[in-house]
């Protein structure tokens, strides 16, 4: 364990997932523009529901096929939620000549503090709307940059979220993710920053209504962010979650959640990876939580390497189950 943060605690993004009306377009255009690769594991886009790409040993990023036509995007550097990758300043040219070569609409680089750091953000959009921002800043994190793409990608660093009431997600945060907001004469007051512990962001943004291109609508179940604790927090931080939240109906026969819209409380809901469906089998409950926003986010234990968590071994429910079950004599019942 280290000592010097608090237990439960975010380390970083290790991942996140935007929904796309074409997922082959999404990973040819991903793999041009972010020089991702995909997973081995993931198979071809074209015939499946989701898939991913590392971007990093240290994070990857994901897109789901969205059921019905994804809305208009909101305007080129307006829309949310927005994710944001690490780049270095001295290569900000070859990153506006990239983004040009392929028809990348963006935002000239502009320098900016408001959203708890100093640097220069350059704002884009992929062909489905999503909003994304290169992240130049004036300081490195350690690890930033660790294992960077073949285009000078670095991992994840931060993701800008719409919310309706900053007190009410940042007491949230505090309480199951151990998490303090940012203060600073620079960041306005429609915007809360959480600084996580490698040097990456989780920020809102103050808005009177939420959009459909988050995950707890029911059209974008699969849209998230995946935050890293320390493994031996991976069950605390969600113990106290099931032990306080309530869970999200599960319908069984239709295979989808009960409802939809921003008016659900923050809640707990069943993952759809074979891991977090095991889960929900043997406990009741998911291991995707949402914010009182309709933002969903899930936890991923994380093993240091080096002491540190500069870079880590990443473990997803899958890997943690397993010894759930055997530390607690049990086994995985048949899907009901």
């Amino acid at each position: 364990m280290l000592d010097d943060q608090r237990p439960g605690t975010v380390y970083w993004i290790d991942h996140y997932v935007v929904g796309s009306d074409d997922l082959e377009r999404w990973a040819d255009f991903a793999a041009k523009v972010i020089g991702s690769q995909p997973l081995p594991e993931a198979g071809p886009a074209g015939r499946r529901f989701i898939t991913f790409q590392d971007i990093t040993p240290c994070c990857h990023h994901g897109a789901m096929l969205s059921p019905e036509p994804l809305p208009p995007s909101a305007g080129l550097g307006k829309g949310l939620p927005r994710h944001g990758l690490f780049i270095r300043q001295e290569e900000i040219e070859q990153h506006l000549r990239r983004l040009d070569q392929h028809d990348v609409p963006h935002l000239d680089p502009a320098r900016t503090s408001a959203e708890g750091d100093d640097g220069i953000s350059i704002a884009w959009e992929d062909p489905d709307g999503n909003e994304f921002e290169f992240w130049a800043p004036d300081r490195l994190p350690d690890g930033a940059m660790a294992g960077a793409t073949p285009v000078g990608v670095g991992r994840i660093s931060h993701g800008v979220y719409e919310c309706r009431d900053l007190k009410r997600a940042a007491d949230h945060f505090a309480r199951y993710c151990a998490l303090e907001p940012l203060k600073s004469a620079e960041i306005p007051a429609d915007t809360l920053v959480l600084p996580l512990v490698g040097g990456a962001r989780i920020v809102y943004k103050q808005v009177e209504t939420i959009g459909q291109r988050t995950g707890g609508w029911g059209k974008l179940h699969a849209a998230h962010a995946a935050l890293v604790v320390r493994d031996e927090d991976f069950w605390p931080n969600n113990d106290r979650m099931w032990a306080e939240v309530p869970e999200w109906e599960y319908d069984r026969e239709r295979r989808g959640f009960v409802g939809a819209g921003p008016d659900l409380p923050a809640r707990t809901a069943r993952h759809g990876s074979p891991g977090g469906v095991q889960w929900f089998e043997v406990r009741g409950r998911g291991d995707d939580w949402y914010d009182w926003d309709t933002n969903c986010f899930h936890f991923m234990g994380g093993e240091p390497r080096g002491g540190s968590f500069t870079e880590y071994e990443p473990h997803t429910m899958d890997w943690h189950l397993p010894r759930y079950l055997q530390e607690h004599g049990l086994s995985v019942p048949s899907p009901s």
